[in-house]
């Protein structure tokens, strides 16, 4: 194998591990963000067996792996022999993305704005409420989970390929 093989591999590996750390925060396993990265960016399908040499990590975590990329329309299958399934990733993954942030992450933001409602309506417009909590900390709560709401919803509507530029825009005013 050639020097520069063996330091693209190591380098693929080493991309792989840092998006499965950045996936975990997502709800995913670090096993899931290794794998996605491995089969989006390979010319060729990818086996099972083909990531584990890869990742160098056993059969029984990335089958599983496979199957909860799959439900997530992550990746998909691309033939194989019967024998062998071979995986490629899905064609729209900003659609994936945006699926996700839709039906978890918007529910997960949803929730803390109900709860946090209800409890600045059972403590009332008295400044420091009826248990003794910071009213302004709750309004600024409240105002945060909002801000919150607002951003995701701001990723969701423009999580597509074609709307990358007006991400781009966004990060240059900013900078």
């Amino acid at each position: 194998m050639s020097q520069k093989k063996t330091a693209s591999d190591k380098a693929l590996k080493s991309l792989a591990d840092s998006v499965g750390d950045f996936i975990r925060y997502w709800g995913f396993r670090r096993i899931h963000g290794q794998i996605w990265t491995q089969v989006y960016l390979s010319s060729d399908p990818l086996s099972g067996a083909d990531l584990v040499r890869r990742l160098k990590v056993s059969k029984a975590l990335v089958s599983p792996a496979l199957a909860e990329l799959e439900d997530h329309g992550l990746i998909v299958p691309a033939g194989g022999d019967g024998k062998t399934k071979l995986y490629t990733a899905a064609p729209d993954v900003f659609g994936v993305i945006k699926n996700i942030l839709e039906t978890r992450e918007r529910k997960l933001v949803e929730k803390s704005a109900q709860h946090c409602q209800k409890l600045i309506d059972i403590e009332g417009a008295s400044p420091s409420g009826i248990s003794g909590l910071n009213g302004d900390h709750l309004q600024q709560l409240s105002e945060m989970i909002q801000s919150a709401q607002t951003a995701l919803d701001l990723v969701i509507h423009f999580a597509s390929p074609q709307d990358l530029s007006h991400w781009q825009e966004l990060q240059r005013d900013w900078l």
